[in-house]
């Protein structure tokens, strides 16, 4: 038996008016199961890597998977725009793994797909084990980066922490996304036109009940005030040169930086357990309030558990005005957006020729 448990009995028997026996149960309970999430948010159970890393400052984690038919442009505009950068494409589960091993031999990039098909675990012994680097910049395939989003985010960073900031992570301004759509729409002169069509951009409001979450007319209206998308880029980063905001709420981290260094202090991203999971435990796991929250007695995935981290740890969580990309949609936005894209993929394309 665990010698702290032993302290416990110990001292409930001594102290009964104080400790009962569903404290030290709940407590024994609560340690293991930290114990054994920790273990669990690095378990690989099986993994292929190609490995084709360089030597690099910052290294690129590109999350694989779900969006192959947008590969054409956005990973073409990381092959364009991040020549100096040391680059993987990490697959969880192996989502049209074939191609995804093509692109990573055709770009000279590291490939590293694993089992089970798990983001956080992945996304974990890449960063533990993988990765060299002191600085990570973790993007997902439906990211439509600028020539300047990735040096401004580096340079951002910098600056901030000369300022003596503890900082989490930094991101772009992105166009769709319920906190980076308000400073989209107000560096553009936007927001009233925005408004009057859809609704005021409260980014102090549940995501689920933000049209730029749900609406994919609201996406689609915002991608049409995006194009060109380098042009617009470059004019941000005039407009916005060195400017910053504090990220207020839980931030959706599609395109983030953040130091090894600060995820090294934490145990990892906390892995959720496989989808299929919820259909045994749907019964059990039922913290529902209200129609669009619902809320989790803890923190799991890659996002949730950052942004705990960061909140925890009193860290900073910016967004760097200047640097820009854009976010291809939420998935409740996909079937309008993927139409519009397919019109529209021409002039995303043109960006790079």
């Amino acid at each position: 038996m665990n010698s702290q448990i032993i302290k416990y009995l110990i001292c409930t028997l001594k102290c009964p008016e104080k400790i009962t026996f569903k404290d030290v149960f709940v407590e024994s309970l609560r340690r293991y199961y930290l114990k054994t999430q920790k273990k669990y948010n690095f378990f690989i159970h099986k993994k292929y890597f190609l490995d084709n890393r360089k030597s690099s400052k910052t290294s690129i984690l590109v999350l694989m998977g779900k969006y192959d038919f947008l590969w054409e442009v956005t990973l073409r505009r990381i092959y364009e725009y991040g020549e100096k950068y040391n680059v993987i494409l990490v697959n969880p589960g192996g989502l049209n793994g074939t191609k995804s091993k093509l692109l990573a031999k055709n770009y000279d990039w590291s490939y590293f797909e694993s089992y089970p098909a798990s983001l956080e675990s992945a996304e974990n012994y890449v960063i533990s084990n993988i990765i060299e680097s002191p600085f990570i910049i973790k993007i997902d395939d439906d990211i439509f980066i600028t020539p300047d989003t990735f040096r401004k985010l580096e340079d951002g960073y910098i600056k901030l922490k000369k300022k003596d900031f503890d900082i989490s992570f930094v991101a772009p301004l992105i166009n769709v996304n319920t906190i980076g759509y308000y400073y989209f729409l107000k560096t553009t002169n936007l927001i009233n036109e925005f408004s009057k069509i859809f609704e005021y951009p409260n980014i102090f409001r549940n995501w689920k009940r933000q049209k730029i979450w749900y609406d994919g007319n609201a996406a689609k209206w915002i991608w049409e005030h995006s194009l060109p998308l380098n042009e617009l880029g470059n004019e941000i980063a005039i407009m916005n040169n060195g400017l910053f905001e504090p990220i207020p709420t839980r931030f959706s981290i599609g395109l983030i930086l953040f130091e090894k260094s600060f995820f090294n202090k934490t145990n990892g991203f906390i892995s959720n357990l496989p989808r299929g999971m919820n259909k045994l435990f749907k019964n059990i796991d039922n913290n529902t309030s209200g129609i669009y929250v619902n809320i989790p007695l803890l923190p799991d995935i890659d996002e949730s558990s950052i942004n705990f981290y960061s909140d925890w740890a009193h860290y900073g969580k910016f967004m760097i005005l200047d640097s820009f990309a854009g976010h291809f949609s939420y998935y409740p936005q996909t079937n309008i957006m993927k139409k519009w894209y397919e019109n529209n993929k021409s002039s995303l394309i043109k960006d790079l020729n």
